[in-house]
């Protein structure tokens, strides 16, 4: 014992201290170094000083198509909204059901959900142009039923296409999260116990196992989230314009400042959505704490 207590006191030195410490900045310096250098190079002009020009321009500068940083920004926050939703609402139910009715059909549908891995996102945009050239017959003016309603679902005023698109780009991530929370929170014994003291399935599902995958379901979003307000390639291809990631990258600008300045703006506006996302919910835990 007392060989033991002595490791565990040298584990804890000050030599373990100062590891931990040394990661900790390497680590921030790591991801927070090109981000302060980054607002450095927009706020700084040689010979004038620091000036707030290139921020300013953001917000007279527009995209392909006259879009401005705003209405970017915002149909990308809406997109991702969107795109949480239907994630979430296929996941959740499926993942309940596979844990507690069909856990021999678990396998399969993990390899159905982890192929997106497996093919990059510009396969994924090839195969659905392809799919659009196949349904407009040739000679055609305004092709087949289907090819209007596959016209509609890609409309930039309500783009469902691409929002179903980043769902299954998504799913990888959120299956192995949601999977994580289930085990955690031994799903069959909840279920059992809460029917067992005569609550419905409705009541079991919602105020049960919904409330325990809480973190998870908050991580899931975190990832879709970040999916959607960083992806290019797929809403490039399809020939959207309106994305934010679409919009930064078509900015019709030579200045490095205000291109600077729109990626920390981005980074700064995606870093607090997320604080606040994160203090809605755990003040919403802490109320459910308080009145438990």
């Amino acid at each position: 014992m007392t060989g033991v207590t002595g490791m565990t006191g040298v584990n804890r030195g000050p030599a373990s201290g100062f590891g931990r410490w040394t990661v900790l900045l390497v680590a921030a310096l790591y991801f927070f170094g090109p981000l302060a250098t980054a607002t450095w190079f927009s706020i700084h002009v040689p010979g004038q000083g620091l000036t707030l020009g290139a921020y300013r321009d953001i917000v007279h500068t527009s995209g392909i198509g006259q879009t401005g940083v705003g209405e970017a920004l915002g149909f990308s926050l809406l997109l991702a909204a969107g795109t949480i939703l239907l994630t979430l609402a296929l996941m959740v139910p499926t993942q309940i059901l596979l844990h507690l009715s069909l856990p021999k059909a678990r396998p399969v549908v993990e390899v159905v959900c982890l192929l997106p891995l497996v093919f990059p996102p510009i396969v994924l945009a090839a195969g659905v142009s392809s799919v659009y050239q196949w349904a407009q017959p040739a000679g055609t003016a305004h092709g087949s039923l289907l090819f209007r309603t596959l016209v509609w679902l890609k409309d930039e005023n309500h783009p469902l296409l691409l929002a179903c698109l980043y769902v299954v780009m998504a799913l990888p991530f959120v299956y192995r999260t949601i999977d994580a929370g289930l085990r955690a929170i031994d799903v069959r014994t909840l279920t059992e116990a809460a029917r067992s003291l005569g609550a419905s399935w409705w009541t079991t599902i919602t105020q049960v196992v919904v409330a325990g995958l809480r973190t998870s379901l908050v991580n899931a979003a975190f990832l879709v989230f970040a999916l959607v307000l960083g992806e290019f390639t797929v809403s490039s291809i399809l020939l959207y314009t309106t994305p934010f990631p679409v919009w930064l990258a078509n900015l019709p600008t030579d200045s490095g400042q205000v291109q600077a300045a729109v990626s920390v703006l981005s980074l700064v506006l995606v870093e607090v959505l997320l604080l606040v996302m994160v203090g809605v919910m755990g003040l919403r835990g802490r109320k459910r704490e308080d009145v438990a």
